[in-house]
């Protein structure tokens, strides 16, 4: 046998390659502060805006 064929080096490349699996953690990452925001705003969204709504009256009250 000469040496390795072109498929096994091909393998070869392919399991020693990490640019993929970095690429997927950084996605599973993004995917997770995502799913963090969105929760925290549907929880605080509502009271929040109870918040600004307040605060919008008494403003206007004042500038009367």
């Amino acid at each position: 046998m000469r040496g390795r064929s072109r498929g096994e080096d091909s393998i070869r490349r392919f399991r020693r390659e990490q640019s993929g699996a970095t690429a997927i953690e950084y996605a599973l990452i993004a995917g997770l502060i995502f799913l963090a925001l969105t929760s925290a705003l549907a929880l605080y969204g509502g009271s929040t805006g109870g918040l600004y709504g307040i605060l919008s009256d008494r403003f206007v009250a004042a500038l009367r």
